[in-house]
């Protein structure tokens, strides 16, 4: 393990304070504030409402990199937001921002994911011609698919933080925000390697030589190209005074891991996967009944991997069946409102 004491509470002037929080609905009125804590946090976010969430146990039935694997130690989306949620906790100590608002959002940073990982992300943004985010979607299904269409009433700095979790960090994000980002980053790319190439060896990293030389260069093993990584951005923030993993020798290498990586990425897409969404989508468009009326593209972004697998059994799609999938509990929480998913709103 690495020294990182010289880095202790380096931007603890930086931390998001409770002061701060900003919630819809005030929390003396919030149905979460019986839980005995005195004043709100940003732990109710993520011990009263997220870890408590439909949309988070769905996690576990959803696809990170390989889907409907049989080695039960490849990551899912609820064991990835588990990696997150530990790396994040682990930087924001040491660096002394708000453990609990990184918490919340990393807890929460990927409910809107859709089945089969970024293919079904791609498949709903070709279906309907918007373009599908799951971190945007992601604040929309804590606002209307939560506590029968109420809402979790997130505090707006964990919403916020899920909202600009993906894609490239911005410098007005708040500091909280940027180390779940880079937290994100740093664990899918690891444990996608290890999934890829080590855990169910599906491709051969001697094909790709460029990719083996870089991830040596970190470390031989997962937890030591881990931890060469999150040194490299405590030290980096350190130096700049703000979270920041852009411009060291360590964050430099990652980035060129990561772009090498989604070379990978299309090599283990299933194409048998693309029918089974197409397959499903077009079931829920044929019988808005059985969805009441809702967008059949926010029906399918609920679902889980197996809500589309049982849809697709036999290779007869039965209109029925959709009652038995775990989506259809929370159909009806949807009728009648407008969500655009390209949209959220965040003071919601």
């Amino acid at each position: 393990m690495f020294e990182l004491k010289e880095y202790l509470g380096c931007l603890s002037a930086k931390r998001m304070p409770e002061s701060a929080i900003v919630r819809a609905i005030p929390f003396e009125n919030d149905e979460d504030s019986w839980m005995g804590i005195t004043g709100d946090s940003y732990a109710v976010d993520t011990l009263g409402k997220i870890k408590t969430s439909k949309a988070y146990r769905r996690l576990g039935g959803k696809t990170q990199v390989l889907t409907n694997n049989v080695n039960a130690h490849v990551h899912d989306r609820l064991t990835h937001t588990n990696d997150v949620v530990n790396v994040a906790v682990f930087i924001s100590s040491v660096l002394g921002l708000n453990v609990d608002l990184c918490q919340a959002i990393a807890s929460g940073h990927d409910i809107g994911h859709a089945p089969f990982g970024h293919l079904g992300e791609q498949f709903i943004s070709e279906k309907t011609g918007k373009k599908f985010s799951h971190a945007k979607f992601g604040v929309i299904v804590s606002q209307y698919a939560e506590r029968h269409g109420d809402g979790l009433n997130l505090t707006r700095q964990t919403k916020e933080g899920i909202m600009y979790h993906s894609g490239q960090v911005k410098q007005n994000m708040f500091p909280e925000a940027k180390v779940t980002a880079y937290s994100d980053k740093i664990s899918f790319t690891l444990a996608d390697y290890n999934d890829i190439f080590q855990r169910t060896r599906i491709l051969d990293i001697g094909n790709y030589p460029q990719l083996k030389k870089l991830i040596e260069l970190c470390g031989t093993k997962q937890r030591e190209r881990l931890n060469f990584f999150i040194k490299g951005l405590c030290k980096e923030s350190a130096e700049k005074g703000d979270v920041c993993f852009e411009t060291s020798k360590e964050a430099i290498l990652f980035k060129e891991i990561k772009e090498n990586m989604y070379k990978v990425y299309n090599c283990v897409n299933m194409l048998n996967d693309y029918v089974f969404l197409e397959n499903t989508y077009a079931l829920l468009a044929h019988h808005k009944n059985l969805i009441d009326g809702v967008d059949p593209a926010i029906v399918l972004a609920l679902m889980t991997d197996d809500d589309v697998f049982y849809l697709n059994k036999g290779g007869c799609i039965n209109g029925e069946d959709f009652y038995k999938c775990s989506v259809a509990e929370i159909v009806g929480y949807l009728k009648g409102k407008e969500i655009d998913f390209e949209n959220p709103d965040l003071d919601r």
